[in-house]
């Protein structure tokens, strides 16, 4: 059960109080708070889309698909910017993508961003069967509405780019778009996507990498203050030679009130130990997701707001050597924690039986199912000088069990593997027009692709950045790097959409050209 645990607080990514100036309208506008701004410059709308487009039931079921356009800077021959939702309401993602936002009239292109099936506002059949929420399924939503739009905007098929991006599970659909559907999707954008986090069978990486990511953030490496964070969670998240963590040696009624645990949380103490370890790892490990150079309210779903590099905040609570003081450990780590969770500092008391938001919780539950039927992606822990977590190997096996407990079906282990193929298919079978980023503090670059591949398989490793921070707005506050990578994936941008342009006409369609011009 503990590699379930893992596997769940590591592969669900939820998803910027921005004061700088930009000419996104063609003017001096400021750059709104990611949670309000940018949605009043788009019209929301829906598409009927199919329940099943694969056949089978529901016969002719359709749900309604919500999706964002902003067409004021558009002029025909322009490309289309296509963003690939995520596990989340569409909104954070028109919030939040400045890359698209800033340059969009740079390039008269038509923004687009999509919500992904069962989320947000993109129910079907009111969420009650998950059995339609599939990679697969959300993909040719995204290919049906792409050609609705061309459709409706008289792109010209041949000449007319359609870009696409996406951010963490939406880079990996960025990519898997690309590889399927390269008549659709003429380059992409791919920022922190755990593309290979799965079990392949002619690829190798550290499946601890997570907690390897999770290590290095809390290090003076990274920029925290003092050793001792690093070591003060070591004491919490790594077993000695008996099993035992430093927790074992501490009395429960201690541990509640030191730790400041609400009355009223209802955490057995069976299992107050491991729900403790577990609500820190939480809160850890998106702080480490969202480890901004600036107060960010992205990683809260826009419902609060992270300060300016949170994890060196955090560890400032665990700066100094609590050893001989089970007391102050225990405050240090509830205070580390409550960065997250206490965001917005009104909290007296800890309650850990409960999401950090609403929002929160309900991802959760539908990302679950995603995780234990499809995106079954590898975690561990192995303890070392990179890895300050107890040695918890992955056992493909027993987590499969855990699912099929949970939810009466066993997951797809291999199906990314075999559908999509591993970096050495896509280099040998053709694959172009991507770039993939990583941010240095992103836990999750080491599932990713973290060095080029082929010329236009190319990738951007991005120093002091967390998750995907190049796809949102500029900020005074950002680094020479992600500046540097921003314009890479310009450069990219432009390219592919000259590419497009450029590419001789089918000698079919050139034949007929020529006899109505005669």
């Amino acid at each position: 059960m503990e590699i379930l645990r893992l596997a769940l607080i590591y592969s669900l990514v939820i998803h910027y109080d921005v004061t700088a100036r930009t000419a996104i309208f063609g003017g001096d506008h400021f750059i709104p708070s990611h949670s309000l701004g940018m949605t009043q410059h788009c019209q929301e709308r829906y598409f009927s889309q199919r329940i099943n487009h694969f056949g089978g039931p529901p016969q002719g079921g359709t749900f309604q698909q919500r999706y964002f356009v902003h067409d004021d800077h558009y002029t025909p021959g322009g490309p289309m910017f296509f963003y690939l939702g995520n596990e989340a309401d569409v909104t954070l993602y028109v919030n939040a993508t400045g890359l698209m936002w800033e340059h969009s009239s740079d390039f008269g292109a038509l923004i687009v961003f999509a919500e992904h099936r069962y989320y947000g506002k993109s129910k079907v059949l009111n969420n009650t069967e998950l059995q339609y929420l599939s990679v697969e399924q959300a993909l040719m939503d995204y290919v049906t509405l792409v050609d609705f739009l061309k459709k409706s905007y008289a792109f010209d098929r041949e000449r007319d780019a359609v870009i696409g991006f996406g951010g963490s599970y939406g880079g990996m659909l960025a990519s898997w778009a690309r590889f399927k559907y390269p008549n659709v999707w003429d380059g992409v954008i791919a920022a922190s996507a755990p593309i290979l986090s799965f079990e392949f069978d002619d690829f190798e990486y550290d499946y601890d990498f997570f907690a390897q990511g999770l290590t290095y953030d809390v290090t003076t490496a990274a920029g925290v203050g003092s050793r001792f964070c690093e070591a003060n969670l070591r004491q919490l998240f790594a077993s000695d030679n008996n099993d035992n963590n430093r927790l074992e040696n501490i009395s429960l009624a201690q541990i509640r009130s030191s730790f400041g645990i609400c009355s009223d949380d209802n955490t057995t103490d069976d299992n107050l130990r491991g729900t403790v370890t577990g609500w820190v790892n939480e809160a850890l490990s998106y702080m480490a997701m969202g480890n901004f150079p600036y107060p960010s309210s992205y990683i809260l779903n826009g419902k609060g707001e992270l300060p300016a590099f949170p994890i060196r905040v955090a560890c400032e609570y665990l700066g100094e050597d609590f050893l001989a003081s089970e007391t102050k450990w225990l405050e240090g780590l509830a205070s580390f924690a409550g960065v997250y969770y206490n965001y917005t500092k009104t909290l007296s008391c800890n309650i850990l039986s409960e999401p950090v938001n609403k929002e929160a919780q309900i991802v959760g539950a539908l990302w679950d199912y995603q995780y234990c039927s499809q995106i079954f992606q590898v975690f561990s822990e192995r303890t070392s000088s990179k890895d300050m977590f107890s040695n918890n190997p992955w056992n493909g096996d027993n987590v499969a069990e855990d699912c099929y407990e949970r939810h009466g079906f066993y997951p797809d282990r291999y199906h990314f593997p075999l559908a999509y193929g591993s970096p050495h298919d896509w280099i040998h079978t053709g694959v172009s027009n991507i770039v993939w980023s990583q941010g240095e503090y992103d836990p999750w670059k080491g599932g990713g692709v973290v060095e080029n591949l082929t010329e236009s398989l190319r990738t951007v490793v991005i120093a002091e950045a967390a998750h995907h921070l190049d796809l949102f707005f500029s900020h005074p506050n950002d680094t020479n790097a992600v500046i540097e990578a921003r314009l890479i994936e310009l450069n990219e941008i432009k390219k592919w959409i000259h590419e497009k342009k450029k590419r001789p006409m089918p000698l079919q369609a050139a034949a007929a050209l020529q006899k109505r011009l005669r």
